[in-house]
């Protein structure tokens, strides 16, 4: 069947030395039917997930149809993961409409959600919580690529949902889930920097009225890796400027669930990465140190249809975040007295969601508990711990071509009381392809305990910060193409800097204030197209993430990105072209200017025997020099090959 359509595409010239690239604005559609009926979470995400047709969860904490999902998302699916090759995660997330990162010499990562700060995006492990709470962002270095099946990243306030630390948004990561006969897949490769890349996987589910569901994967990651401290580096020659940065990264998954009764499942699943980076020790020493994060989540869940119209999803999850920096022997004790720091924070959440079917309404009713400890060592030792007791309520309407979301949070978090947040979404299809949508919600991070009680620096009377934001959006979506159009205002009040003014008595060297304000305004463009053999892909966001009370645009912030790429895929041959752009970056207080810059990526595949492919990636292909950190060097161009086992 051919379809008429009209193809769009727009073009946004240089800015700050960027070369032009083509925004290609065409997508696939979303129409096939829907195997999900809104509110019935018995029914596996897995079994109906699929790249043209995605369901998100995190958008409404339920299984919902792509093209009824209100809030501004992205998806990453399986085939765009399997294509990564050696990159890491947050590579992988640059590529993404909306998101930017930073990256200072690959131990310390940061991913940036429409302007927001790296630690006011929430980030999930198979939907459970897992943050550092001594400084309040994720450990990105720690996850490996190979572990993942597919993420949902879901743009704007969501604390109405999930509490404290969704500002920028959710991003949700998911491992592979068995669906389906037995499989195994496994995949090895080498590339530059002494690169290897390994990982099998094992997942299937059994027949029968109380059919098992099971799987099970690890990975391992090796490279010698590359220097990272660039010529333009202040602090240059204070630091090795002569030997590698290397790392060693492990992890696995497993999950296990059964349905032992119709509409009644248990189940249990189970994460654990490490990663241990070399990064250059600033001194006299000029050495290399090690810094180790481990992240592990563990979670058990009871899913139960109480009645034809309630169902029930009671979870018990705990979450581990523990980081270490390893000195060498030869460093002066006077330059780090400390020793070796490390700090570790483990989460408790228990969690009780309850769906229930009004009529073709959804009404959502939680309750959740979350405990967190923290321990760390360094100048001071910190043994603290945090409670925050929750409730939250939300509603889902769809009457003809009317959608609706409403909801509404309280967290009672100890040390600093009660913080409310709401959220309304209004949804209208003009046509069955063409549908607008206007969002309104709130938001708050908690203050660290790093902001609340390091010594020296935190103060116990800090504010959370808060957030309001509001977009609009525009989709049309056909079956060979979409796009999507999304402007956004979002302001941050209380935002929680370092300041040197109005410290408490005896903080020389400055502490954490609610000094500033930010405002984040912008426009996201981007979509999809399948034109015979070929995919086009491409997005633009510009955007004006400004700190308020400076003038300044926020650190490692551009104010135009976007990404582009095209794939062709025949028979037993995928190929593949891809580019990323970001406009002029600043550092930290308006300094270390960034220029902005351009990079080409390839990858291909070729099966050569049924369930066997070959394939390769390569990044930078013009060996741009740019950074993402002032000062610090990223990889320049680099090959990965390897060989794949997938069964069919």
């Amino acid at each position: 069947m051919k379809h008429n359509f009209l193809q769009k595409a727009a073009a946004h010239c240089r800015n700050n030395g960027l070369p032009t690239f083509l925004v290609i604005s065409l997508a696939f559609g979303l129409n096939q039917p829907s195997a999900f009926a809104q509110g019935s979470s018995s029914v596996s995400v897995a079994t109906i997930n699929n790249q043209l047709d995605p369901v998100i969860v995190t958008a409404t904490r339920t299984p919902t149809r792509a093209n009824d999902v209100l809030a501004d998302y992205v998806y990453i699916g399986p085939e765009e993961i399997a294509d990564a090759g050696q990159s890491s995660i947050t590579e992988l997330l640059q590529r993404q409409r909306g998101v930017e990162v930073s990256n200072n010499g690959g131990g310390v990562q940061s991913v940036f959600l429409r302007g927001a700060n790296s630690a006011q995006t929430l980030v999930l492990i198979d939907g459970v919580r897992t943050t550092s709470a001594l400084n309040g962002g994720a450990s990105w270095a720690a996850i490996p690529v190979p572990l993942i099946d597919h993420i949902e990243i879901i743009f704007g306030p969501q604390s109405s949902l999930y509490g404290s630390d969704a500002i920028g948004g959710v991003i949700n990561i998911f491992t592979k889930k068995g669906v389906g006969p037995t499989k195994v897949t496994a995949s090895t490769g080498y590339g530059t920097y002494g690169t290897s890349v390994s990982q099998a996987s094992l997942f299937g589910s059994t027949e029968g009225d109380k059919s098992i569901s099971y799987s099970v994967s690890a990975t391992a990651e090796n490279s010698a890796g590359f220097n990272t401290i660039a010529s333009n580096s202040p602090y240059k020659n204070s630091y090795n400027t002569t030997n590698n940065v290397g790392y060693t990264k492990t992890g696995g998954a497993a999950q296990v669930s059964q349905e032992w009764a119709k509409g009644q499942s248990v189940g249990a699943q189970v994460y654990a990465s490490r990663n241990n980076n070399q990064y250059p020790v600033y001194g006299p020493g000029k050495v290399l140190g090690n810094q180790i994060n481990e992240v592990s989540t563990l979670a058990l869940y009871s899913k139960n249809q109480i009645t034809d119209i309630w169902n029930s999803n009671f979870q018990v999850a705990q979450s581990y975040d523990s980081g270490q920096a390893i000195y060498p022997s030869q460093t002066p004790a006077s330059w780090y007295p400390a020793g070796n720091p490390l700090s570790n924070t483990k989460q408790n959440i228990y969690t009780w969601q309850n769906d229930i079917n009004v009529g073709s309404d959804l009404l959502q009713l939680l309750g959740e508990r979350r405990t967190v400890s923290m321990y760390a060592t360094g100048v001071n030792t910190l043994n603290l711990s945090q409670d925050t007791n929750s409730v939250a309520a939300a509603y889902q309407l769809k009457r003809g071509s009317n959608l609706a979301n409403f909801s509404l949070r309280n967290d009672n978090i100890t040390g600093y009381g009660s913080q409310n947040t709401g959220g309304a979404s209004y949804g209208y299809f003009f046509t069955k392809e063409l549908r607008v949508n206007a969002n309104y919600g709130t938001g708050f991070k908690a203050p660290s305990f790093y902001d609340l009680y390091y010594p020296n620096y935190g103060v116990a009377t800090i504010k959370p910060e808060k957030s309001q934001n509001t977009e609009a959006g525009i989709h049309y979506e056909t079956l060979p193409y979409d796009i999507h159009f999304v402007v956004y205002n979002n302001t941050i009040t209380n935002l929680i800097q370092y300041t040197t003014l109005g410290c408490p008595v005896g903080f020389s060297m400055g502490c954490a204030s609610n000094v500033a304000s930010a405002k984040i305004s912008g426009a996201s463009l981007g979509g999809v197209g399948r034109l015979g053999d070929f995919t086009l892909k491409g997005s633009f966001d510009q955007q004006n993430p400004v700190d308020q009370s400076t003038g300044y645009v926020l650190a490692k912030r551009a104010k135009q990105f976007g990404n582009v790429s095209v794939e062709y895929k025949k028979n037993a041959v995928a190929v593949g072209a891809e580019g990323t752009f970001q406009a002029q970056r600043y550092d930290y207080g308006n300094t270390g200017s960034m220029n902005g810059y351009g990079i080409a990526n390839l990858y291909g595949s070729y099966e050569f025997e049924k369930d066997w492919s070959l394939f390769a990636r390569w990044n930078n292909v013009f060996n741009k020099n740019y950074q993402l950190s002032y000062g610090y060097v990223t990889p320049g161009s680099n090959v990965f090959v390897g060989i794949r086992y997938a069964m069919k």
